[in-house]
């Protein structure tokens, strides 16, 4: 349960815009592994996590991500997240429901990847609805 609230606090540091509680949350030398749907290779280091994620919420004018369900097994947490948004140009709205997998040691996020696909996330985590 732990794993679970370090996770919960990343999410809601990044909702906030709050870089520097981000940052005490993610270690070092840790790794981002986005959804291959992204095209973007691994992303390695803090603040280049960091970047990765600030800079696609400046791309719109609203950017939010809900921790909806969390499962937690061994250094592994599971979240399924919905997102959503507003184009900054356009202003249209969007929705999309997405997993990411974080793995977490010594209370400090280490590595993460995102699942485009629910039961991709569901499989690769080893658990089940």
């Amino acid at each position: 349960q732990e794993n679970v609230e370090i996770v919960r606090r990343l999410y809601e540091t990044m909702n906030a815009r709050d870089v520097a509680g981000a940052a005490e949350l993610i270690h070092r030398d840790a790794e981002w592994i986005p959804d291959s749907r992204v095209g973007e290779g691994p992303v390695r280091g803090r603040e280049n996590i960091i970047r990765f994620f600030t800079d696609r919420a400046e791309v719109f004018g609203q950017l939010d991500a809900e921790a909806e369900r969390f499962w937690d097994k061994d250094d592994k947490v599971l979240v399924f997240v919905r997102v959503t948004g507003r184009g900054q140009a356009s202003g249209a709205e969007f929705e999309i429901r997405i997993g990411h997998l974080w793995t977490v040691r010594d209370g400090i996020v280490v590595r993460g990847r995102g699942y485009g696909d629910r039961s991709e996330a569901l499989e690769a985590a080893g658990v089940s609805e």
